[in-house]
């Protein structure tokens, strides 16, 4: 992935992913909640949790993503960390009320959803985009709905439409959203 990045300058639209505002609502969140977004990219999607309210950290493991994100984030307080998802999963420790993951790119195993479930607080909600696509080795939406254990209730399963004009992703105009809260 860091290729992507160097190769050029922003390589995303730059703006929140709109499954967020969607799936989500436009409402303010409480007081000290807290939020991951896993493969933050250049932080679009950070920039948004953490002016709804969210103490949000991202992660990434492309250098220049991490540094554009961080350039975005840290004027609205989120943290963006270099480091690969199974790296931070087992090494953080941490929970969090929401994890986000949009495009990530997280193997389908599992030890990889052990750790995501891990990351998840109890009564927190897991939001995963991805396009409409299978795969045999990373995480999709409709993986995740069949596979998440007894201790998540998947809430949405479904296609989302998208408006994207602009960067890399522009050409795909069909996403898959799972919404779980884990109990």
């Amino acid at each position: 992935m860091e290729e992507q990045y160097t190769a050029t300058g922003q390589v995303w639209s730059g703006n929140p992913n709109a499954s967020l505002e969607a799936y989500l609502g436009s409402g303010a969140v409480s007081s000290g909640e807290t939020a991951l977004d896993i493969g933050c990219g250049e932080g679009a999607d950070l920039v948004w949790l953490a002016r709804k309210g969210y103490e949000a950290t991202g992660i990434d493991f492309a250098p220049t993503a991490v540094a554009r994100a961080r350039e975005l984030a840290e004027p609205v307080g989120a943290s963006v960390l270099l480091v690969s998802f199974t790296e931070f999963a087992i090494e953080s420790g941490r929970q969090f009320d929401l994890v986000t993951c949009s495009y990530g790119q997280i193997p389908a195993n599992e030890t990889s959803l052990t750790q995501l479930e891990n990351l998840v607080a109890p009564g927190g909600t897991l939001l995963f985009t991805h396009h409409d696509f299978e795969s045999e080795s990373a995480m999709t939406p409709h993986w995740l709905g069949g596979a998440l254990s007894d201790d998540f209730k998947v809430e949405v399963l479904e296609s989302f439409k998208r408006n994207v004009t602009t960067g890399a992703g522009a050409m795909h105009h069909v996403d898959i959203v799972l919404k779980a809260t884990k109990k």
